[in-house]
């Protein structure tokens, strides 16, 4: 299952995040703000999915406007590793050498470069798709759940 989280700022691109997932079957639960209201926390949000996200097999997809305060918020929890993702070679490493269960992307924000749509998709196709290579690569992801 993947849960979905996002802040005011995330709403349009968490949107079509959604519309994209649903076109191609897979389960997912949107746990975010869905309209636009500022006094909406991206920490409330993120919390939430976490508790869910956390569990053997689930993933997540968070926003905000930078991505940049939900990457922070994810990963203060045991058993998160959130990656902050901008390009698709930075999702496959995160998943192939590091097991990220967390993806998280921009949301929009005045004055900071936004992602295309196209770029949003690659992103998500990689992230989804690639595998945990696992070998060399488990004691670390070890190490790192068991931090804190």
């Amino acid at each position: 299952m993947i849960y979905l989280a996002n802040d005011h700022n995330g709403v349009e691109t968490m949107k079509f995040v959604a519309d994209w997932l649903k076109k191609n079957n897979y389960n997912f639960e949107w746990i975010g703000a869905t309209t636009f209201d500022k006094s909406d926390s991206y920490v409330h949000y993120v919390k939430k999915a976490n508790e869910v996200v956390k569990q053997n097999g689930n993933l997540g997809i968070y926003m905000c406007g930078t991505g940049v305060g939900a990457s922070i918020a994810a990963n203060r929890c045991k058993g998160i590793r959130a990656v902050l993702c901008n390009m698709p070679q930075t999702a496959y490493f995160s998943r192939f050498h590091n097991n990220a269960n967390v993806l998280v992307l921009s949301g929009g924000y005045a004055g900071y470069p936004k992602l295309s749509k196209r770029k949003i998709v690659k992103i998500l196709q990689t992230f989804l798709t690639t595998n945990f290579e696992g070998g060399r690569h488990e004691e670390r992801v070890k190490d790192l759940d068991e931090m804190y």
